[in-house]
């Protein structure tokens, strides 16, 4: 069964809980399957109202984590969407249960997964890295890259990224010539901690991404 952990990260993929009252810390997915809900029955508990007694489980299929919502009545959400069917989960994915706010992170520390110049997020620590390197982002650089970081794999429009950083009431044409030059801040910053890094990829016409190798 799924084991509780405690200490220096496991060197299997487990997931990390984000609020102290999800049991338990950290637990890693060492077998075919952990469930997650408010029932004690479950691996990981979370112990909210709005929580299904056994609100999703998490599989090994093919080598790789899929979460599956167990028809819960408030949803299953990773990275701020509902997901509606089987989702395989990837490194530094935010799961919550019933809400979009995260209750646990997946980490899979492949070694794949960890050359020196992957941009990771602390999710409590609320800071990013590249490699080893800690990030010093402005505020606004910060959203920014939050918001490309929450869409990996999915092209953020301009509209979308300008929203995350200055509200959704932000000033006409601000998604135009103000977030370009906040694209280029923010990719300066990742230059001097990595000079060859070309992580925010501009989509033409469409809007922004981050390098999938990221």
């Amino acid at each position: 069964m799924s084991t509780a952990i405690a200490g220096a990260p496991a060197e299997l993929p487990h997931l990390v809980a984000l609020q102290p009252t999800v049991e338990p810390a950290r637990i890693v997915l060492d077998d075919s399957e952990c469930t997650l809900g408010r029932g004690a029955v479950c691996n990981v508990v979370v112990p909210f109202a709005f929580v299904s007694r056994v609100h999703s489980r998490i599989r090994l299929v093919a080598g790789r984590f899929q979460i599956h919502d167990r028809q819960s009545v408030n949803g299953t959400f990773v990275n701020g969407e509902r997901v509606h069917r089987p989702h395989t989960l990837s490194n530094h994915d935010l799961i919550g249960l019933g809400e979009v706010g995260p209750h646990l992170t997946y980490v899979d520390p492949d070694p794949t997964q960890n050359s020196a110049t992957r941009l990771i997020y602390d999710e409590r620590a609320m800071r990013f890295s590249l490699g080893a390197t800690r990030l010093d982002l402005t505020p606004n650089q910060f959203r920014l890259l939050r918001c490309l970081d929450r869409n990996r794999g999915r092209v953020c429009a301009r509209e979308h990224c300008a929203e995350a950083v200055w509200g959704m009431h932000y000033a006409p044409g601000m998604e135009a010539t103000t977030l370009d030059r906040l694209v280029s801040t923010l990719r300066t910053t990742l230059r001097t901690a990595d000079p060859k890094n070309r992580i925010i990829v501009t989509r033409p016409g469409l809007g922004y991404t981050l390098d999938d190798a990221a």
